[in-house]
């Protein structure tokens, strides 16, 4: 239960007197309004009815549906919560049709009832005759009762979680569908049907834009803003659509982007979580008594082919394709937030750290120095006013590149069907098993269906096989304008993060004078972390790399 045992603060209430009858709230609780058993008109009826037979005034009922006890705590469930926290002097005794419409959980009940001693209510199950709670051996009795109750909630738990089990291996769908489907109700046999998952046309759509923008090399971050902006629909607020219930502002976040976008969901296949257990075999739980759940992964066959159960959203290629982009980008361009030319560029020249933006006190200009000064371990560098050292760095730049092209580095993936020709060998293997079989037996309609499938795989093989391997990696592509033109209307930040993608490093020493204290410059230097050679400049880079080699070589 939650740590809120106390009354919020309140006018006091009216006493009852020793004669006055006692005040009963009725609590009512249903896991889903569609459960067929103990409904809420059923579980008032009896309440009300025990309350007439022991002269009980009725001040009100707490009726909570849709609520799971062995998900949600008395006190934070929306009706009975608010009678707890704010109306606990309004009532006496607590009223219910069952111990389990109150509590399934031990932790559950051992809270109910210190919280009954602390505000002075009691308990009564309305079915229930041995459910009494003024005495010690009442109390016992009641947490055995609740052991019980919390022993059949986990075996519902295992029943639900064996015939999801089921459901899902048999490729039919329960639940909220995929990114990128939708549930579709289709006929089994004659009176029975079930439910299964097909691509939805919309989202599909967007998917395959996501995908075709990563692959060109565009940041994930950048893509879930535009989305956002463009009031594109998300997941949820689709479903919500196609259920008629009510929808949510359009917000795309780059995070479960990312995990959906690396989720083999994409490719119409089954995938699952299995539960965490400790050493002694136990479920490992949350705080509020949930299940903690592994690592995603895929169901398969015996022979371990994955199993598929609705027509994938994107190719196998191309999600192999958006996962390396998507690992390429993750050790790449740290967003900064800062409008300094020069952070992750500019370096210390004596000890090699990083130099950051310093502001200092009030009337100095803003300066950068070596990062061993926050750490308590100068190197014994001076520090550099910032408008010098990005104003010369920004000269050199413009001198020797300015009326070059601008290149910008994107992300290749390249092109390596390996992954498909596996599963394409490993399908013929199977099929090619099942000639001379009795079933497959040469005149058969199911041979020559047999033959045409392994026909057309074999000719997909040798396709595939003779596709040139391109390995994946960065390319320089043109932008069609000058690199002065574009540093004219760039931001600060977006010049340092072009001034990274180049690897451009800039170095500097200083002293300060000791006669007048005023900071002396000894040195800057503009170096690469590699060198471009001849041969393979104008393939990497263009034409830019004459003016790079001209700028670190000045």
């Amino acid at each position: 239960m939650g740590k809120s045992t106390h009354r919020a603060p309140q006018e006091p209430a009216r006493k009852r007197a020793p004669s006055a009858p006692l005040r009963a709230l009725i609590v009512v609780r249903l896991s889903r309004t569609t459960e067929a058993t103990t409904s809420p008109q059923r579980q008032r009826e009896v309440c009300a009815k025990l309350c007439a037979e022991r002269g009980y005034n009725v001040v009100g009922v707490a009726e909570d549906l849709d609520v799971s006890a062995g998900k949600v705590a008395p006190i934070d469930r929306p009706q009975l919560g608010g009678w707890m926290r704010h109306r606990a002097d309004d009532f006496d005794v607590i009223v219910f049709a069952r111990l389990d419409r109150i509590a399934r959980r031990m932790l559950d009940l051992a809270d109910l009832i210190r919280w009954g001693d602390d505000h002075h209510v009691t308990y009564v199950s309305a079915t229930e005759s041995h459910f009494d709670l003024s005495g010690p051996v009442g109390r016992m009795i009641a947490l055995v009762v609740g052991t019980f109750a919390e022993m059949e909630l986990e075996a519902i738990r295992e029943r639900n979680t064996a015939a999801a089990q089921h459901i899902i291996e048999s490729g039919k769908h329960r639940g909220t569908p995929p990114w990128g489907y939708v549930s579709e109700k289709y006929e089994v046999s004659e009176g029975r049907s079930a439910w299964r998952i097909i691509p939805d046309p919309p989202q599909v759509k967007t998917i395959q834009e996501i995908c075709d923008r990563v692959i060109a090399g565009e940041p994930i971050r950048k893509i879930a803003i535009d989305l956002t902006e463009r009031d594109v629909q998300t997941a949820r607020n689709r479903n919500a659509e196609l259920r008629g219930k009510p929808t949510t502002p359009n917000k795309w976040y780059s995070t479960s982007m990312h995990r959906l976008l690396t989720s083999q969901t994409l490719l119409g296949r089954i995938v699952k979580r299995d539960p965490l257990t400790d050493p002694q075999g136990q479920y490992v739980r949350n705080d509020k008594g949930e299940k903690l759940f592994g690592d995603e992964y895929v169901l398969t066959t015996e022979d371990g082919t994955p199993i598929t159960r609705a027509d994938p959203i994107i190719s196998v290629d191309t999600f192999h394709r958006v996962g390396k982009a998507l690992a390429a980008r993750s050790i790449t361009r740290t967003t900064i937030r800062s409008d300094a030319l020069l952070l992750r560029v500019l370096t210390c020249g004596v000890c090699g750290a990083t130099a950051y933006q310093y502001r200092g006190a009030r009337g100095r200009r803003p300066r950068y120095r070596c990062s061993s000064v926050g750490v308590g371990d100068p190197c014994g560098n001076g520090s550099i006013p910032l408008d010098d050292v990005e104003t010369y760095v920004e000269t050199e730049i413009l001198k020797h590149m300015g009326p070059l092209n601008r290149y910008v580095r994107q992300w290749d993936t390249g092109s390596d069907h390996t992954s498909e020709l596996a599963d394409i060998d490993a399908l013929l293997t199977d099929l090619t098993d099942q000639l001379g079989t009795q079933q497959f037996r040469r005149g058969t309609p199911q041979r020559s269906k047999l033959d045409a499938r392994i026909t057309a795989l074999a000719a997909k093989q040798a396709e595939l096989s003779a596709l040139p391997i391109i390995p994946a990696g960065w390319r320089y592509v043109s932008t069609g304008e000058t690199v002065a033109e574009w540093w004219a209307r760039s931001t600060t930040q977006d010049r340092n993060l072009w001034l990274r993608e180049i690897e451009l490093h800039v170095s500097f020493t200083a002293h300060v004078d000791p006669d007048n204290h005023r900071t002396v410059v000894d040195d800057i230097t503009l170096t690469r972390e590699f060198s471009i050679d001849a041969d393979n400049a104008a393939s990497v880079f263009g034409p830019i790399a004459e003016g790079i080699n001209a700028l670190i070589s000045d």
